[in-house]
């Protein structure tokens, strides 16, 4: 009778493992409940930039004989700073150009002006870190800003933190797959998910200018083109673009903690 006794006991214990268990393990969620939480993020609605410096300079780059005349095609713009080239294509901004000594070691300055931009949508540029670190911030200056300086040195490149202006916003399509830890192939920890989901890029009028699609785009010369593909700045609307967001559950709400816009394998959202 001990013997059963202590049985029951154990078997009851294991009941209220399992039970309390099962309250910690990712509950379900519809794709329709996930998409909304995905539309309605700040990091989905908030529009793509393109930031405009209010001083380059740099150096080792070019050479001048007399260190007097201006070197900087558009197609050496572009190999600088890309969007500067595309806004200086559109005539949307003024850039005076200064050489202080001959020879490639001589500094350039650009002094750049956003002289056809309306103030009503130019915004003072921040620092990504300004207001401390924030991991979505991150990812999205990572998406927009410059991703080396591999034809500038390193050393001799700063950038002056200007103007950013909005050039286009993310309509969202729908939910492709949700992962949780019960997907092998997937490393997903217990009360979170993985949703997979697919969504396009709604450029504006002066996004228009970075549509890799659109016929303004097309009509630059084929550097500029090549160099906006390196950098973050161009947009592709010619197909649904895939990212993957992350969701962790805070009582009984899903909420979501990060989006990843260039996912392995599902494309780039560029």
């Amino acid at each position: 009778m001990l013997r059963l006794s202590r049985s029951l006991r154990l078997t009851t214990i294991t009941l209220v493992a399992l039970v309390g268990l099962a309250g910690c393990l990712s509950k379900p969620i519809t794709k329709q409940e996930a998409g909304e939480l995905v539309r309605t993020s700040a990091a989905f609605t908030r529009p793509k930039f393109a930031h405009i410096p209010r001083l380059l300079t740099f150096q080792g780059y070019y050479y001048s004989d007399y260190g007097s005349e201006g070197v900087l095609s558009i197609t050496d713009l572009a190999r600088v700073d890309p969007t500067l080239a595309i806004l200086k294509l559109e005539r949307v901004i003024s850039i005076n150009e200064s050489i202080y000594g001959p020879g490639r070691g001589a500094m350039h300055q650009l002094l750049i002006n956003p002289t056809g931009i309306d103030a009503n949508v130019l915004m003072a540029d921040e620092d990504a870190r300004s207001g401390g670190y924030d991991q979505q911030e991150e990812l999205d200056a990572q998406e927009e800003r410059r991703r080396g300086t591999s034809l500038v040195s390193n050393n001799s490149f700063r950038k002056e933190i200007g103007w950013r202006v909005p050039i286009g916003t993310r309509e969202f399509l729908q939910v492709d797959q949700i992962h949780n830890y019960k997907d092998a192939n997937e490393n997903i920890p217990l009360n979170e998910l993985a949703i997979d989901f697919s969504w396009r890029w709604v450029p504006n009028e002066l996004g228009d200018a970075f549509d890799t699609e659109s016929a303004t785009f097309r009509s630059y010369p084929d550097e500029v083109q090549r160099e906006a593909g390196v950098w973050g700045v161009r947009m592709n609307t010619s197909a649904p673009m895939h990212s993957r967001a992350y969701l962790h559950r805070e009582g009984k709400e899903w909420v979501l903690r990060l989006i990843q816009w260039s996912s392995s394998g599902r494309g780039n959202p560029r």
